[in-house]
């Protein structure tokens, strides 16, 4: 090679590299593998949050209960809000309005510790109150009998009757004439002797304790334990996972920068020799010693089949010979106890969601190849283009053969593009299948609880766990009896398989049904094996699970089921205790 030829190789090389490193550099370290720890630390805040308040509802529940347990949680979670902390602060050029949801989501967690301490505070001094006012009501009653006071026993008597039935059920009502009647005990103290003046004044102070710290105790009770918290985090998660992505497209992008780059470095170095070669022993024998040492170019076998046309509704030879099986098993769950016509319904209605979610994933996959191929025959294009601008007269010496070779990356382009048609073709069609039997598209108002006992009884789970049902007085919606009754199999069978094999109890698995002003809340308990912290955060995907003869879409098609009636399905759970599911679906409201 000539030495002009290697030095204008390497100023164009020197160029090009320069170029690939720039594009390296912006495509380095963009903050992906922190959004991810940050995720990853919100989920771990929420699980423990959840954790946190069902431990505040145990306590709440047994008055000799103790709350070591709950301080144990303020360590886990003070480390996890520090974590969070540096990794959001070593997130480069994190937005401003995402810094600023992550420091409203560590408030909101400071403010249900805040929470909590005062519950604790508050739930002390009742329990105290609560202890003590019967032994406090007997002294005093003992005193006015010996005294000879009737109309002081009477009038504690009753007070500590409508102290008893206003912590079953406070009412301001009942709150403001338990005041009136305290005010009145204690305004007629004055007139009895000094010992039963002193005891009387202890009833009527825990009396009032009752009564004025019960229902701020009991509100925040109620805020401590919400759902703030998982709300926050599904939406901080789905900003920062959103904005992970677009940062990881964009160094996505200047990688395959880099690599074109180095693909015009090679292809120019390869064009460069050849003219070379060319000049030195001529055109003739150039081309002949080109087609002795360079490779038939690939594409060949993919430029003899033919270009797939318009697929017809019949089998094609593009489409693959398997086929989906003609049945699925319904999650693996005995269905015996449900009619023929039911259990079609459900059967197809499960294969429908099935190959959705396998012709959403070939979609994916297809399109994601396309947008390489495009990428690659824009790459061949600018190649081609500036080759043409630049010195062509003295670079393509050998025009013709240079101009296969270019023209042969396109064509494996173009056939590689073929195939992902025809992929993303067969997961239209698969796309096409009805998820529901046409007989059973129309809605009718759906009881409930009748769907909650068909379930049960065909699931067999009072053979298989203890079954308790507490199903409460609730409307009938406007809904899809099949789509409701398979909403709740999936979640109770789940329940019903974490039961099962349990050594050293008795697995339990409980159904409440409850209309919540507008809305109908649903909640399945059981006391089964749990589901670990890290398995939480995949449940509802599409064929995730841990079991080897299940599909893995049964949760998936109960959150699918629920969303499209417009509800929310949350799942909490303490490995090794149990799992609390709850479904909260609009009284009457139709899915759209």
């Amino acid at each position: 090679m000539r030495a002009g030829a290697v030095i204008f190789g390497t100023i164009v090389s020197v160029i090009l590299l320069l170029v690939a490193g720039v594009f390296y550099s912006l495509s380095g370290n963009r903050g992906s593998d922190e959004y991810l720890r940050s995720i990853d630390l919100i989920r771990q805040i929420q699980l423990v949050s959840s954790d946190w308040s069902a431990e505040i509802t145990r306590v709440r529940a047994n008055p000799f209960a103790d709350f070591d347990t709950l301080a144990a949680f303020i360590p886990q979670m003070a480390r996890l809000k520090q974590d969070l902390t540096d990794s959001a602060q070593r997130i480069p050029a994190l937005p401003d309005r995402l810094s600023s949801d992550v420091q409203a989501y560590l408030s909101a967690i400071e403010a249900k510790e805040e929470r909590i301490e005062r519950f604790k505070t508050g739930d002390a001094v009742v329990r105290n109150s609560a202890r003590y006012l019967p032994l406090a009501a007997t002294n005093v009653l003992q005193q006015a009998q010996e005294a000879n006071e009737p109309a002081l026993r009477e009038g504690v008597s009753g007070l500590t009757r409508d102290i008893n039935l206003y912590l079953a059920a406070p009412t301001p009502a009942a709150e403001a004439r338990l005041a009136a009647e305290i005010e009145r005990l204690r305004e007629d103290s004055v007139a009895y002797a000094p010992a039963i003046a002193n005891t009387l004044a202890n009833l009527l102070a825990h009396a009032d304790v009752l009564v004025s710290r019960q229902g701020p105790t009991e509100e925040l009770f109620q805020l401590a334990t919400s759902n703030e918290i998982a709300d926050l985090t599904d939406e901080l998660a789905r900003g920062l996972e959103f904005e992970r992505s677009r940062t990881e497209l964009t160094a996505t992008r200047y990688r395959q920068g880099v690599l074109a780059v180095f693909g015009i470095l090679v292809v120019f170095w390869i064009l460069l020799a050849l003219q070379q070669r060319s000049r030195g022993s001529g055109r003739a024998a150039a081309k002949a010693a080109a087609t002795v040492s360079r490779p038939a170019p690939p594409v060949a076998a993919s430029q003899a089949r033919a270009e797939p046309g318009p697929v017809p509704s019949g089998a094609t030879e593009d489409e693959p010979r398997s086929a989906l099986p003609a049945a699925l098993p319904a999650a693996g769950r005995s269905v015996e106890g449900w009619s023929t016509s039911a259990r079609n319904r459900e059967a197809a209605l499960l294969r429908g969601f099935v190959v959705k979610c396998l012709a959403d994933s070939m979609a994916a996959y297809a399109g994601d190849v396309a947008d390489r191929m495009d990428f690659l025959r824009r790459t061949q294009r600018k190649i081609h283009e500036a080759l043409e601008t630049g010195n062509a007269g003295a670079m393509l010496t050998d025009g013709a053969d240079l101009g296969e070779e270019i023209e042969s990356i396109a064509a494996i382009a173009v056939s590689v593009h073929q195939e992902m048609n025809v992929i993303a073709n067969l997961a239209r069609r698969l796309e096409a299948v009805p998820v529901t039997p046409p007989d059973d598209v129309d809605r009718s108002m759906t009881d409930v609880n009748a769907c909650v006992d068909d379930v049960i009884k065909a699931s067999g789970a009072e053979d298989r766990a203890t079954v308790v049902q507490n199903l409460g007085n609730i409307p009938e919606i406007l809904a899809s009896k099949t789509e409701l009754r398979l909403m709740l199999a999936e979640v109770i069978e789940n329940s019903l398989l974490a039961v099962q094999g349990l050594e050293e109890r008795r697995g339990i698995v409980k159904v409440d049904t409850v209309q919540k002003d507008t809305e109908i809340l649903i909640t399945v308990i059981d006391n089964g094996t749990g589901i670990a912290p890290e398995m939480r955060l995949h449940i509802f995907k599409p064929f995730y699970t841990s079991r080897e003869d299940a599909i893995g879409v049964g949760l998936t098609l109960a959150a699918h089921l629920v969303k499209k009636y417009d509800g929310v399905i949350k799942i909490n759970s303490l490995p090794g205790q149990g799992t609390v599911a709850r479904i909260t679906l609009p009284a009457g409201v139709a899915g759209a």
